[in-house]
């Protein structure tokens, strides 16, 4: 099997672990709709970058330290959560204000 095919199948499984738990807790944590959507616009991005980034960098390491690249990739996953976070809490100074 090519390497092409192996990181497929990988993305394939690590997708739904890294989309769904943030967009999760946006749809259930979020008040009111406008927010929510906006929330969920954002965190939907910056998970699909986040495992872009993670990706590129696995590939490039899993060669001569495939450890740290699974490292990387699991921490990868915390990424969005952090944002996620830091972003809510900025939008809900601006709501209050």
């Amino acid at each position: 099997m090519s390497d092409a095919v192996v990181w497929l199948i990988i993305a394939a499984f690590y997708a739904p672990f890294h989309f769904m738990g943030p967009l999760g807790v946006v749809i259930l944590t979020t008040p009111g709709d406008q927010i929510r959507r906006r929330l969920f616009r954002y965190v939907l991005v910056e998970c699909a970058l986040s495992m872009l980034v993670a990706f590129i960098l696995v590939i490039w390491l899993a060669v001569d330290n495939l450890k740290l690249a699974m490292l990387i990739l699991f921490l990868s996953m915390l990424l969005p959560y952090l944002l996620f976070i830091m972003h809510r809490m900025t939008l809900n100074s601006l709501v209050s204000e």
